[in-house]
């Protein structure tokens, strides 16, 4: 057999400007037009850049017709190229690409087919542009049939992958001859293809209905979340005294309470006495010291009694919700009572509304909006969390008009 094009082959003939760097290509296009010195860069990657010889040769062609000069050889070297390219992007097999596959094809029996408008048409190739099939109907008129390559010649692409499988059951067997396992048959080895497809078909499967639940929860979300600015609702948001919701404390409390129109109609904010004392760095992070918790500070039974009577049964809202919940649910346990609001999160929200942000933390985001930078107290932050979620919503066009955050 006798390669229709490899690589390493048509990179040697090339470097030797031997004209055998022209055989892949002279069953569809002729030498005089393949030695052509305009259509060499496009001949770089073989029926690969088949796409761009056409290219090339349209911009002959386009040239010769406004120097109303014939060009009849060229506008069937552009049919031919545009059937090299169809045929190589139909060697695609198993998740092999054309450009390794094609050194499977025989290009003997490329040489034995005859190319001929008249029985092939246009309609079937794909790699024809609207201006190429204009060109030839006017040059060569419609022809009465129209075929693909691989209808009239199925036995160019099928050989190719026969030779293929062939090549690789020689391998894996030579494979398993030195580690001493046994050989397979053709059979057996498509057999054994065939359960990893299937497989593979199944896992992908899997992949495809997760992805599309997740998009289907994850809409559903959104819903949910703008729905419940449909009504008066809350933005809420906690101080804690660490990261992990099972050994640190909620530190402070703060709630708002909003009209559907944007504004607020009411506040609560509330220091939590903790039973260890609040360190230096939370101290430099929020300003909150032991003596303000000492002489402020409510026990924290006291604390989410009164935060869960201020939220009532309303919708509420917070930014990086599941971090809040998780304290929130501690509190709730340790103290015997019961947190059960809808809960929703302005960070998607955010990230839905302006997609193309490096970072969606609160300060940034309200950076972004114009509003007031938080400075990690707990109403300031739901403030600014609310301001990030009424400008989400304009952004995304939700509910009319929205109205700027009250002092």
């Amino acid at each position: 057999m006798e390669q229709w094009w490899s690589e390493e082959t048509h990179k040697r003939r090339r470097r030797a400007r031997s004209e055998e760097a022209y055989t892949w290509l002279l069953p569809f296009v002729p030498l005089d037009i393949a030695k052509l010195e305009r259509l060499q860069a496009a001949q770089e990657w073989g029926p690969h850049g088949a796409s761009g010889l056409a290219k090339s040769l349209r911009a002959l062609i386009r040239e010769r017709r406004k120097a109303k000069e014939p060009h009849q050889d060229l506008l069937m070297a552009l049919y031919g190229s545009c059937l090299a390219a169809d045929l190589s992007e139909s060697l695609r097999f198993e998740g092999y690409p054309p450009h390794y596959m094609a050194q499977f094809v025989d290009i003997n029996e490329l040489n034995l087919i005859h190319i001929d408008y008249a029985s092939m048409g246009y309609q079937c190739i794909k790699a024809l542009s609207k201006t190429d099939v204009k060109w030839l109907v006017e040059t060569f008129g419609d022809p009465a049939e129209h075929q693909s390559f691989e209808a009239l010649w199925p036995n160019i692409r099928c050989n190719a992958v026969s030779r293929h499988c062939w090549d690789k059951l020689r391998r894996s067997n030579e494979t398993s001859r030195s580690l001493g396992r046994p050989q397979k048959t053709m059979q057996e080895w498509l057999n054994e293809l065939v359960g990893r497809n299937i497989g593979y078909h199944k896992e992908w499967q899997e992949r495809v209905a997760a992805r599309q639940a997740y998009i289907a929860e994850a809409s559903q979300a959104f819903d949910a979340a703008w729905a419940a600015t449909d009504q008066s609702f809350i933005v809420a948001d906690l101080e804690t005294t660490g990261l992990n919701a099972e050994t640190d404390e909620v530190l402070e409390l703060a709630a708002i309470k909003v009209k559907r129109s944007g504004i607020v109609e009411d506040e609560f904010a509330c220091l939590v006495r903790t039973t260890k004392p609040v360190s230096k760095m939370i101290t430099g992070l929020t300003g909150i010291t032991q003596e303000d918790i000492a002489c402020e500070g409510s026990p924290l039974a006291e604390a989410m009694k009164a935060f869960i009577a201020f939220v009532g049964v309303q919708p509420v809202f917070f930014h990086n919700a599941p971090f809040d919940q998780r304290f929130l649910q501690k509190a709730a346990e340790q103290t015997g009572q019961r947190f059960v609001n809808p809960v929703h999160d302005t960070l998607p929200l955010a990230r839905k509304a302006w997609p193309s942000l490096g970072t969606y933390k609160l300060s940034t985001l309200a950076e972004h909006i114009g509003a007031a930078v938080p400075p990690h107290r707990a109403l300031a932050d739901a403030k600014a969390a609310l301001a990030v979620l009424l400008a989400a919503r304009k952004a995304t066009k939700r509910n009319g008009t929205i109205n700027q955050v009250s002092n």
